[in-house]
Protein backbone atom coordinates (compact mmCIF):
# COMPACT_ATOMS: atom_id res chain seq x y z
CA UNK A 1 0.00 0.00 0.00
CA UNK A 2 1.47 3.45 -1.22
CA UNK A 3 2.10 6.07 1.47
CA UNK A 4 0.53 9.23 1.49
CA UNK A 5 2.21 12.45 0.76
CA UNK A 6 0.65 13.99 3.80
CA UNK A 7 2.10 10.98 5.51
CA UNK A 8 5.56 11.26 4.55
CA UNK A 9 5.51 14.90 4.83
CA UNK A 10 4.12 14.30 8.67
CA UNK A 11 7.16 11.95 8.62
CA UNK A 12 9.57 14.61 7.92
CA UNK A 13 8.15 17.45 9.77
CA UNK A 14 8.36 15.13 12.73
CA UNK A 15 12.19 14.57 12.25
CA UNK A 16 12.47 18.58 11.54
CA UNK A 17 10.93 19.02 14.81
CA UNK A 18 13.16 16.70 16.52
CA UNK A 19 15.75 17.84 15.29
CA UNK A 20 14.90 21.53 16.39
CA UNK A 21 14.12 20.28 20.14
CA UNK A 22 17.58 18.50 20.18
CA UNK A 23 19.18 21.28 18.99
CA UNK A 24 17.91 24.17 21.40
CA UNK A 25 17.20 21.44 24.16
CA UNK A 26 18.70 23.31 27.09
CA UNK A 27 20.32 25.92 25.92
CA UNK A 28 20.64 29.65 27.53
CA UNK A 29 19.15 31.33 24.40
CA UNK A 30 20.73 34.48 26.05
CA UNK A 31 24.43 32.96 25.75
CA UNK A 32 23.53 31.73 22.58
CA UNK A 33 22.57 35.51 21.66
CA UNK A 34 26.00 36.41 22.93
CA UNK A 35 28.18 34.14 20.69
CA UNK A 36 26.03 35.41 17.85
CA UNK A 37 26.92 38.96 18.07
CA UNK A 38 30.70 37.90 18.38
CA UNK A 39 31.14 36.53 15.11
CA UNK A 40 32.82 37.87 12.28
CA UNK A 41 30.54 39.46 10.07
CA UNK A 42 33.37 39.71 7.28
CA UNK A 43 34.41 36.24 7.36
CA UNK A 44 30.69 35.49 6.93
CA UNK A 45 30.30 37.98 4.17
CA UNK A 46 33.40 35.69 2.37
CA UNK A 47 31.78 32.61 2.85
CA UNK A 48 28.61 33.67 1.47
CA UNK A 49 30.31 34.64 -1.83
CA UNK A 50 32.41 31.36 -1.79
CA UNK A 51 29.06 29.66 -1.81
CA UNK A 52 27.55 31.83 -4.71
CA UNK A 53 30.55 31.35 -6.59
CA UNK A 54 30.30 27.86 -6.05
CA UNK A 55 27.18 27.37 -7.69
CA UNK A 56 29.52 28.75 -10.68
CA UNK A 57 31.62 25.83 -10.55
CA UNK A 58 28.55 23.58 -9.86
CA UNK A 59 26.98 25.33 -12.68
CA UNK A 60 29.44 24.63 -15.51
CA UNK A 61 30.11 20.92 -14.01
CA UNK A 62 26.87 20.52 -14.96
CA UNK A 63 26.96 22.27 -18.27
CA UNK A 64 29.76 19.23 -19.34
CA UNK A 65 27.01 16.66 -17.81
CA UNK A 66 24.02 18.24 -19.94
CA UNK A 67 26.61 18.59 -23.45
CA UNK A 68 25.44 14.77 -24.64
CA UNK A 69 22.06 16.25 -25.20
CA UNK A 70 22.71 19.92 -25.97
CA UNK A 71 24.51 22.63 -25.44
CA UNK A 72 23.31 24.65 -23.09
CA UNK A 73 24.53 28.55 -22.39
CA UNK A 74 26.51 28.90 -18.55
CA UNK A 75 23.88 31.22 -17.94
CA UNK A 76 20.72 29.23 -18.21
CA UNK A 77 22.36 26.40 -16.58
CA UNK A 78 23.18 28.50 -13.60
CA UNK A 79 19.69 30.37 -13.57
CA UNK A 80 17.81 26.83 -13.43
CA UNK A 81 20.81 25.49 -10.65
CA UNK A 82 19.31 28.42 -8.55
CA UNK A 83 16.02 27.62 -9.34
CA UNK A 84 16.61 24.19 -8.19
CA UNK A 85 18.15 25.41 -4.98
CA UNK A 86 14.94 27.86 -3.92
CA UNK A 87 12.96 24.84 -4.64
CA UNK A 88 14.79 22.72 -2.53
CA UNK A 89 14.31 25.56 0.20
CA UNK A 90 10.43 25.84 0.00
CA UNK A 91 9.43 22.62 -1.09
CA UNK A 92 9.50 19.00 0.65
CA UNK A 93 11.08 15.92 -1.02
CA UNK A 94 13.90 17.79 -2.84
CA UNK A 95 11.59 18.56 -5.32
CA UNK A 96 13.83 21.88 -5.92
CA UNK A 97 16.08 18.78 -8.22
CA UNK A 98 12.59 18.28 -10.59
CA UNK A 99 12.37 21.86 -10.95
CA UNK A 100 15.50 22.59 -12.15
CA UNK A 101 15.92 20.13 -14.49
CA UNK A 102 12.62 21.34 -16.07
CA UNK A 103 13.70 24.41 -15.97
CA UNK A 104 17.13 23.52 -17.98
CA UNK A 105 15.71 20.97 -20.45
CA UNK A 106 12.85 24.22 -21.50
CA UNK A 107 13.75 25.69 -25.03
CA UNK A 108 15.64 22.91 -25.59
CA UNK A 109 16.23 19.15 -27.30
CA UNK A 110 16.04 17.64 -23.71
CA UNK A 111 13.26 15.95 -21.94
CA UNK A 112 13.21 17.02 -18.22
CA UNK A 113 13.52 13.21 -17.35
CA UNK A 114 16.95 13.41 -19.35
CA UNK A 115 18.12 16.23 -17.82
CA UNK A 116 16.98 14.99 -14.09
CA UNK A 117 19.24 11.91 -15.02
CA UNK A 118 22.05 14.51 -15.47
CA UNK A 119 21.07 16.04 -11.51
CA UNK A 120 21.02 12.24 -10.59
CA UNK A 121 24.61 11.94 -11.49
CA UNK A 122 25.23 15.55 -10.13
CA UNK A 123 24.16 14.19 -6.37
CA UNK A 124 26.12 11.01 -7.33
CA UNK A 125 29.45 12.82 -8.08
CA UNK A 126 29.11 14.69 -4.27
CA UNK A 127 28.45 12.03 -2.44
CA UNK A 128 31.52 9.74 -4.19
CA UNK A 129 33.03 12.88 -3.03
CA UNK A 130 32.19 12.84 0.59
CA UNK A 131 32.86 8.93 0.48
CA UNK A 132 36.42 9.61 -0.61
CA UNK A 133 37.49 12.43 1.66
CA UNK A 134 35.82 10.08 4.65
CA UNK A 135 38.26 7.27 4.02
CA UNK A 136 40.83 9.73 3.33
CA UNK A 137 40.39 10.82 6.73
CA UNK A 138 39.56 7.74 8.82
CA UNK A 139 42.84 7.31 11.00
CA UNK A 140 41.57 10.75 13.05
CA UNK A 141 37.54 10.30 12.43
CA UNK A 142 35.89 10.16 15.88
CA UNK A 143 34.61 6.20 15.98
CA UNK A 144 34.52 6.46 19.44
CA UNK A 145 31.16 7.73 19.21
CA UNK A 146 28.10 4.94 18.15
CA UNK A 147 25.82 7.60 16.42
CA UNK A 148 29.11 8.99 14.58
CA UNK A 149 30.22 5.92 13.58
CA UNK A 150 27.36 4.66 12.13
CA UNK A 151 26.14 7.54 10.63
CA UNK A 152 29.42 7.41 8.55
CA UNK A 153 30.18 4.02 7.72
CA UNK A 154 26.08 3.73 7.30
CA UNK A 155 26.38 6.65 5.08
CA UNK A 156 29.25 4.95 3.20
CA UNK A 157 27.92 1.83 2.63
CA UNK A 158 24.23 2.79 1.58
CA UNK A 159 26.25 5.22 -1.40
CA UNK A 160 28.72 1.88 -2.11
CA UNK A 161 25.23 0.07 -2.73
CA UNK A 162 23.26 2.82 -4.98
CA UNK A 163 26.73 3.08 -7.04
CA UNK A 164 26.51 -0.64 -7.63
CA UNK A 165 22.94 -1.21 -8.23
CA UNK A 166 22.82 2.27 -11.20
CA UNK A 167 26.04 0.16 -12.34
CA UNK A 168 24.46 -3.06 -12.80
CA UNK A 169 21.39 -1.50 -14.26
CA UNK A 170 23.52 1.00 -16.63
CA UNK A 171 26.05 -2.23 -17.13
CA UNK A 172 23.72 -5.18 -18.40
CA UNK A 173 20.84 -3.24 -20.09
CA UNK A 174 18.03 -3.68 -17.67
CA UNK A 175 16.05 -1.60 -18.42
CA UNK A 176 14.96 -2.55 -21.79
CA UNK A 177 14.42 -5.94 -20.01
CA UNK A 178 11.66 -4.10 -17.93
CA UNK A 179 9.90 -3.25 -21.11
CA UNK A 180 8.73 -7.04 -21.20
CA UNK A 181 7.28 -7.03 -17.99
CA UNK A 182 3.48 -7.19 -18.14
CA UNK A 183 2.49 -4.46 -15.93
CA UNK A 184 4.48 -1.69 -17.80
CA UNK A 185 2.35 -2.10 -20.81
CA UNK A 186 -0.38 -0.67 -18.35
CA UNK A 187 -0.93 3.32 -18.95
CA UNK A 188 0.79 4.18 -15.46
CA UNK A 189 3.24 1.31 -15.86
CA UNK A 190 4.40 3.03 -19.66
CA UNK A 191 4.61 6.14 -18.08
CA UNK A 192 6.87 4.93 -15.28
CA UNK A 193 8.78 3.04 -17.37
CA UNK A 194 9.77 5.86 -19.92
CA UNK A 195 10.79 8.20 -16.83
CA UNK A 196 12.90 5.25 -15.68
CA UNK A 197 14.10 5.03 -19.54
CA UNK A 198 14.77 9.17 -19.96
CA UNK A 199 16.35 8.75 -16.34
CA UNK A 200 19.04 6.31 -17.42
CA UNK A 201 19.98 8.43 -20.49
CA UNK A 202 20.67 11.13 -18.17
CA UNK A 203 22.95 8.96 -16.37
CA UNK A 204 24.29 7.43 -19.34
CA UNK A 205 25.82 10.80 -20.02
CA UNK A 206 28.99 10.37 -17.69
CA UNK A 207 30.48 7.41 -19.32
CA UNK A 208 29.95 8.87 -22.75
CA UNK A 209 30.79 12.68 -21.58
CA UNK A 210 34.07 14.12 -23.81
CA UNK A 211 34.40 16.48 -20.54
CA UNK A 212 34.92 13.20 -18.14
CA UNK A 213 38.72 15.06 -17.05
CA UNK A 214 36.67 18.18 -16.53
CA UNK A 215 34.00 16.56 -14.78
CA UNK A 216 36.16 15.43 -12.48
CA UNK A 217 38.51 18.50 -11.76
CA UNK A 218 35.41 20.41 -11.23
CA UNK A 219 34.15 18.45 -8.29
CA UNK A 220 37.07 18.40 -6.73
CA UNK A 221 37.03 22.05 -6.72
CA UNK A 222 33.64 22.31 -5.97
CA UNK A 223 34.39 20.49 -2.94
CA UNK A 224 37.61 22.37 -2.01
CA UNK A 225 35.65 25.73 -1.96
CA UNK A 226 32.86 24.12 0.16
CA UNK A 227 36.09 23.09 2.62
CA UNK A 228 37.27 26.66 2.03
CA UNK A 229 34.36 28.30 3.42
CA UNK A 230 33.81 25.99 6.10
CA UNK A 231 37.72 26.93 7.55
CA UNK A 232 36.08 30.71 7.32
CA UNK A 233 32.81 30.13 8.80
CA UNK A 234 34.52 28.02 11.59
CA UNK A 235 37.52 30.98 12.43
CA UNK A 236 34.39 33.17 12.02
CA UNK A 237 32.45 31.41 15.02
CA UNK A 238 35.66 31.35 17.07
CA UNK A 239 35.93 27.66 17.15
CA UNK A 240 39.65 25.94 17.57
CA UNK A 241 39.41 22.99 15.24
CA UNK A 242 42.46 21.99 13.28
CA UNK A 243 42.61 21.08 9.20
CA UNK A 244 41.56 18.00 9.44
CA UNK A 245 38.77 18.15 12.26
CA UNK A 246 37.22 20.88 9.85
CA UNK A 247 37.72 18.12 7.26
CA UNK A 248 35.31 15.62 9.57
CA UNK A 249 33.34 18.47 10.27
CA UNK A 250 32.40 18.89 6.57
CA UNK A 251 32.44 15.54 5.86
CA UNK A 252 29.58 15.27 9.35
CA UNK A 253 27.95 18.67 7.90
CA UNK A 254 27.11 16.93 4.52
CA UNK A 255 25.54 13.30 5.96
CA UNK A 256 23.28 16.09 8.21
CA UNK A 257 22.24 18.16 5.00
CA UNK A 258 21.31 14.36 3.56
CA UNK A 259 18.48 13.57 6.58
CA UNK A 260 15.07 13.55 5.23
CA UNK A 261 13.34 16.75 6.90
CA UNK A 262 11.36 19.69 6.10
CA UNK A 263 12.41 22.09 3.36
CA UNK A 264 15.95 23.51 4.05
CA UNK A 265 17.26 20.58 6.37
CA UNK A 266 15.14 22.51 9.18
CA UNK A 267 16.27 21.05 12.26
CA UNK A 268 17.88 17.98 11.55
CA UNK A 269 21.19 20.29 10.27
CA UNK A 270 21.34 21.94 13.22
CA UNK A 271 21.03 18.98 16.09
CA UNK A 272 23.73 16.92 13.44
CA UNK A 273 26.20 19.50 13.34
CA UNK A 274 25.61 20.65 16.89
CA UNK A 275 25.53 17.19 18.26
CA UNK A 276 29.42 16.36 16.04
CA UNK A 277 31.18 19.40 17.31
CA UNK A 278 30.01 18.60 21.24
CA UNK A 279 30.94 15.00 20.96
CA UNK A 280 33.62 14.59 18.62
CA UNK A 281 35.57 17.93 19.30
CA UNK A 282 34.26 18.82 22.93
CA UNK A 283 32.90 22.19 21.96
CA UNK A 284 30.77 23.85 24.31
CA UNK A 285 27.19 23.40 23.62
CA UNK A 286 26.41 27.41 23.01
CA UNK A 287 29.43 27.50 20.38
CA UNK A 288 28.33 24.42 19.04
CA UNK A 289 24.34 25.87 18.15
CA UNK A 290 26.09 28.73 17.20
CA UNK A 291 27.67 27.61 14.48
CA UNK A 292 24.97 25.40 13.82
CA UNK A 293 22.66 28.09 13.05
CA UNK A 294 25.13 30.95 11.94
CA UNK A 295 26.41 27.70 8.87
CA UNK A 296 23.00 27.08 8.28
CA UNK A 297 22.01 30.30 7.63
CA UNK A 298 25.10 30.74 5.45
CA UNK A 299 24.24 27.86 2.91
CA UNK A 300 20.27 28.23 2.83
CA UNK A 301 19.39 32.01 2.65
CA UNK A 302 21.61 33.59 -0.27
CA UNK A 303 20.61 30.79 -2.28
CA UNK A 304 17.19 30.98 -1.30
CA UNK A 305 16.89 34.52 -2.28
CA UNK A 306 19.37 34.68 -5.67
CA UNK A 307 17.17 31.79 -6.34
CA UNK A 308 13.67 33.50 -5.99
CA UNK A 309 14.81 36.27 -7.97
CA UNK A 310 16.06 33.95 -11.32
CA UNK A 311 12.44 31.97 -10.63
CA UNK A 312 10.70 35.22 -11.13
CA UNK A 313 11.95 36.06 -14.24
CA UNK A 314 11.93 32.70 -15.43
CA UNK A 315 9.17 31.32 -16.87
CA UNK A 316 9.17 27.91 -14.50
CA UNK A 317 6.11 27.69 -12.40
CA UNK A 318 6.45 26.03 -8.93
CA UNK A 319 3.14 23.57 -10.34
CA UNK A 320 5.81 22.45 -13.31
CA UNK A 321 6.65 19.67 -11.14
CA UNK A 322 3.27 18.08 -10.69
CA UNK A 323 3.22 18.28 -14.79
CA UNK A 324 6.76 17.32 -16.17
CA UNK A 325 5.91 16.06 -19.72
CA UNK A 326 7.63 12.49 -19.98
CA UNK A 327 8.53 12.36 -23.41
CA UNK A 328 9.54 15.18 -25.73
Amino acid sequence: MFVSKYSKLAFIGAISIIGLYVAFKGENLDELAFHLSRIDLIGVSIACFLLVFSCVVRAYRWQLLLEPFDRVPLKSVFSSTMIGYFGNGILAFRLGELLKAHSVAKNTSMNTMQAFGTVIIERLLDVTVVVTVFIILIPWFPFNDIYLRYSALGFTIVTFILVAILYIILHFGLIERLRNIRWFSSSLGAIIFEMMNKTSQGLNTLSRNKGFGKIIITSIALWGIYYIETIILVRSCNLNLELIEIGILLVLGSIAFGIPALPGSAGTYDAGVKYSLVIAFNISTAKALNYAVVSHFVAYFPLLIIGFFYFLVSNTKINDVKNIEISK
